[in-house]
């Protein structure tokens, strides 16, 4: 590797470049890597952290002797490969951690992107140590890229997600610091590549890259000295966030000079010992070590929500449960035994209309009329998917948009709790009324997580099942309807809520939400379509949403069956 070396820069810049690079998977990595665990509610990480924590240590020390000793390149790509194999599992953590989380929480998120640049400067090691070229670049431009995926990737996205921790459990205290860090986070986030793609050959992106880090660094700095304040002034890990702070002004500084002028006023060697020491030594040190003395603590929901195993293999259809029946002969009547479960502090079961905890205790005892009302923009993307449905038999959301009423009839039975993983589990069937053919076939359940029981709605789909799981609200302050939602309170944004794929492997949140009113006949709000049927008893709202985009509303009107029990 000597003559890589000195043909492309001193033996003293790349000694300092490889003693700042393995300062990243010796010092940075694991001091960091604990702060992404994600808290698990049996206490026990999964296996895929635990491996993340056996791994750092003897993949960084196999480096050394590849960065220290002059040994051909086929050993050298040796000794670097677990580190690749480790950070690989680094990039999938950061995408399980993704997958999982139930609601959208910015600082969150750019921890997750923490996560995959490790991989992309191992790419780059790879490549330094075999002495190839990539994208054009070798040598000390192969280092240095390493080194940048190490310190400006994951430390300094790690300290803007931990930061961000930080600064919501004060968020009281500083709002308006609270308020503008997801905008330097998401701006971080995207500097990033941008500077990397412009680096590989488009100078408008590089110069893009470079003003965006320009801005939001110092304002970076700006938040970790706010975050400083609010911190017991006793301890070390306040000052030793203000160092950072103070660190970042300074690198960012030869940054914009090095990366807006040309030519430049700063030469690559003053950037590597001045730039590279202050952002790996005092930017990021400082401030993953005093996050790590802090240790800041995520609001998302603990992992370990119970998913149902139930998954079809081609179609699913009304004959789905008839395999699953329990050993023990149960036989319910509706989607809950008794409302009362869901009782909290701020949610009476016995506020409600009698008539809407009667459907829930004793579904079976009532048809349902749904009329649906398909938003403009999503009417073609509705037929592709009732096209889809009606071949597995699944989730069949009817697309007609005359206002037609669609009657539908449902059958609760019971499911053998062994089969699906949950408890007490039962299925609701619901076909049409006019031809028989099927609507959709449902695993209900519940789940509770602190002080709230939640309902854990399963829909098996070829190989998976999409999981709905609703938080259960009033209607209104004082109404005695009832609201069942998927959507993230602002309250407490890391609850269970969430529509999800859910495979044995791995749980996806998916981008899709759903609210669920439900009203007796006589407390339905005015806004809703009026109805004058003396028959219908209830009246129900299911709103569906894509991305933030409302796509569908199916209004339902409820009667209770001739030879049904008195209310």
């Amino acid at each position: 590797m000597l003559a890589a070396r000195w043909a492309t820069g001193s033996f003293h810049e790349f000694l300092l470049a490889e003693t700042l690079f393995l300062l990243a998977p010796l010092v940075l990595v694991p001091l960091g890597l604990p702060l992404t665990a994600v808290p698990v509610r049996s206490g026990r990480p999964s296996r895929l952290f635990t491996l993340l924590e056996v791994l750092p240590l003897p993949s960084a020390l196999a480096l050394v002797p590849a960065f220290a000793l002059e040994l051909p390149w086929l050993a050298r790509v040796a000794l670097g490969l677990p580190y690749l194999l480790f950070t690989l599992c680094a990039a999938l953590h950061g995408v399980v951690r993704l997958a999982g989380r139930s609601a959208f929480l910015v600082e969150e998120l750019v921890i997750d992107v923490a996560l995959l640049c490790p991989l992309g400067g191992a790419v780059w090691m790879m490549t330094w140590l075999g002495d190839f070229s990539l994208l054009g670049f070798q040598g000390l431009w192969v280092l240095l890229t390493a080194v940048h995926f190490h310190f400006a990737g994951f430390g300094c996205l790690l300290i803007a997600g931990l930061l961000g921790r930080l600064l919501w459990s004060r968020r009281t205290w500083a709002p308006r610091a609270w308020r503008l860090h997801p905008v330097v986070a998401v701006g971080l986030m995207g500097a990033f590549p941008l500077l990397a793609a412009g680096i590989a050959g488009q100078r408008a992106l590089e110069v893009l890259g470079v003003s965006l880090y320009v801005l939001l660094l110092p304002m970076l700095a700006g938040l970790l000295l706010v975050g400083a304040a609010g911190v017991d002034s006793r301890g070390v890990g306040r000052w030793l966030l203000v160092g950072s702070g103070l660190a970042v002004l300074g690198s960012t500084t030869l940054a914009g000079l090095w990366g807006l002028l040309r030519p430049s006023p700063v030469t690559l060697p003053t950037m590597l010992r001045f730039h590279g020491t202050l952002n790996a030594l005092g930017f990021v040190g400082l401030g993953v070590l005093g996050l790590r003395l802090l240790h800041p603590v995520s609001r998302a929901n603990p992992a370990g929500v119970v998913f149902s195993r139930l998954g079809s293999r081609g179609r699913t259809g009304p004959r789905f449960f008839e395999r699953l029946a329990p050993p023990d002969g149960r036989r319910p009547t509706g989607l809950v035994d008794d409302f009362s479960e869901y009782a909290r502090p701020d949610f009476d079961p016995l506020r409600l209309s009698p008539e809407v905890r009667r459907f829930y205790e004793h579904t079976a005892e009532y048809r349902l009329w749904v009329v649906p009302d398909w938003k403009p923009g999503f009417r073609l993307g509705g037929r592709l998917w009732g096209w889809f449905a009606r071949r597995v038999q699944q989730l069949v959301l009817p697309h007609d948009t005359h206002l037609q009423r669609h009657g539908v009839k449902g059958s609760i039975v019971a499911v053998d709790d062994g089969a699906d993983g949950r408890e007490r589990v039962r299925g609701w069937i619901r076909t049409h009324v006019s031809d028989g053919s099927p609507i959709y076939v449902a695993a209900y359940s519940s789940h509770v997580a602190g002080a709230m029981r939640y309902m854990n709605i399963a829909f098996p789909l070829p190989f998976s099942n999409m999981t709905s799981i609703l938080r259960i609200d009033h209607d209104a302050p004082g109404g005695t309807g009832l609201k069942l939602t998927s959507c993230a309170s602002e309250d407490a944004p890391g609850g269970d809520q969430g529509v999800y794929l859910a495979h044995r492997l791995l749980a996806l949140r998916l981008p899709l939400n759903e609210t669920i009113w439900v009203w007796s006949a006589e407390g339905t709000p005015r806004t809703e379509p009026p109805c004058d049927e003396p028959a219908v008893v209830l009246r129900a709202r299911h709103e569906m949403w894509f991305f933030g985009r409302k796509y569908l509303e199916l209004h339902y009107f409820i009667e209770r069956l001739a030879g049904a029990g008195p209310g």
